[in-house]
C-alpha cells in the first residue's frame, strides 16, 4: 500500500512538473505574429528517388508562375496580426487576407477573396525563422519550401495572451 502511494505521488509530481513547463512555452499563434521577410523558395520533386532534400532554388520567373493562382502572388513581406489578419506586400503590390492555425498549430490556413483558401505545412517556427511547405502541381509534382526571417516582432498592442 505504501509503495503504491509512493508511485502515485511520484507520478503526480512528474505530471505537475510537465504541465508547468508546458505552460511556459509560447503558443504557435504568438510566435507567428509580426513581420516576416521571404528569404528563399526551394523546390523538391515528389518523385525524386534519392531523398536528398530540396533540389534547387526557384528563380523569380518560376516563382511567378507557381504563385500566379495563389493568394500569396509575389509577396515578399508577410505581416501577421493578432486579429488573424494577414497583409502581404511586394515590390509593386499588396494584398490582405485572413490566417488561422489548424491542427496542432502545424498547418497555416490562408483565406483570401472569393473563398480562395490555401494550406501550408509549418515545418519550422522559431522566434527568428519560419519554414513553410506547400504542394505544387506545376510541370511535375513537388513540394515548394518557403523560408522566412522575422524582421519585426508584433506591436505590443497586438500581442495575444498565452
Amino acid at each position: 500500500m505504501k509503495t503504491s502511494m509512493l508511485y502515485l505521488a511520484a507520478f503526480l509530481l512528474f505530471a505537475a512538473a510537465y504541465f508547468a513547463l508546458l505552460s511556459t512555452q509560447p503558443s504557435p499563434q504568438s510566435r507567428i505574429l509580426g513581420d516576416w521577410k521571404e528569404v528563399s523558395w526551394e523546390y523538391e520533386k515528389a518523385d525524386n528517388p534519392d531523398d536528398g532534400g530540396f533540389d534547387f532554388r526557384i528563380t523569380d520567373h518560376i516563382k511567378s508562375q507557381i504563385a500566379e493562382n495563389l493568394i500569396i502572388h509575389q509577396a515578399e513581406i508577410w505581416s501577421f496580426g493578432a486579429d488573424e489578419s494577414l497583409h502581404m506586400s511586394g515590390k509593386n503590390n499588396s494584398k490582405s487576407s485572413r490566417w488561422k492555425l489548424k491542427g496542432r498549430g502545424n498547418v497555416l490556413k490562408i483565406s483570401g477573396a472569393e473563398d480562395q483558401t490555401e494550406h501550408y505545412k509549418i515545418q519550422e517556427l522559431t522566434p527568428s525563422r519560419m519554414v513553410l511547405h506547400f504542394n505544387s502541381d506545376m510541370q511535375v509534382r513537388g513540394i515548394v519550401k518557403m523560408t522566412f526571417e522575422k524582421i519585426r516582432p508584433p506591436h505590443h498592442d497586438q500581442e495575444i495572451q498565452r
